[in-house]
């Protein structure tokens, strides 16, 4: 029997595919994020460009927070909507969540608007003998008309057949890296293990988004 390390150059484990499929949605929206960063600040919700994001339009959603104590889908794609087997928008994030990850989930979640922090989640669906259905999803901070820390950018992505929805989540592992906000700041300060968004050239101004088939715009 072979082992791993005898496998042929150009053959690439399963897991190294799958990881790589959903990486690159996962790129697209944080390399776009990264690239609004002026002086290491909290990028406007106005500025996100939906050319841009294209690519990751159907995994792609918007959250805001009305209240201290409730962050909800303010806009999100179809891959979104499928997963739950509805329309999202006004729904709070937790309902994406088993019950027992609820507290642990929203206590990140509300540091993406207070630290400012990016959160990025590994999930698994598989509930009552379900077939595995596994995730991944992030969230950054932006600001909204206001000036405030009161929206974020968010993308899922899962691999595996979501069969009857809807499909809610564990945290199989979550990191979060709180960034320092302003033109003094290198950008980021890790406070857990975590990936960054890799810096890409800023972009000029662009409308807001709006909801269309199949995902934002």
């Amino acid at each position: 029997m072979k082992t791993c390390s005898e496998q042929p150059r150009n053959v690439v484990p399963l897991w190294h595919r799958k990881d790589h499929q959903m990486g690159s949605v996962v790129s697209t929206v944080m390399t776009h994020w990264t690239s609004l960063r002026r002086d290491g600040g909290i990028p406007r919700r106005a500025d996100l460009d939906p050319q841009a994001l294209a690519p990751a339009l159907p995994n792609a959603f918007l959250l805001e927070r009305p209240r201290p104590d409730a962050v909800r889908f303010r806009l999100a794609g179809q891959h979104l909507h499928h997963t739950m087997g509805m329309d999202v928008r006004g729904m709070p994030l937790r309902a994406f969540f088993e019950i027992p990850d609820r507290k642990r989930l929203m206590e990140k979640v509300f540091q993406v608007f207070s630290d400012p922090a990016i959160v990025d989640l590994e999930l698994v669906s598989d509930a009552q003998g379900r077939a595995i259905l596994e995730g991944r999803m992030c969230l950054m901070p932006l600001t909204g008309p206001e000036g405030q820390i009161n929206r974020a950018l968010g993308v899922l992505v899962t691999d595996g057949l979501v069969g009857l929805p809807p499909r809610r989540f564990r945290i199989r592992h979550l990191s979060l890296t709180r960034l320092a906000a302003g033109p003094d700041s290198s950008g980021v300060i890790p406070s857990q293990p975590g990936q960054s968004a890799d810096p890409a050239r800023p972009l000029q101004e662009r409308p807001a988004l709006r909801l269309v088939q199949g995902g934002l715009s």
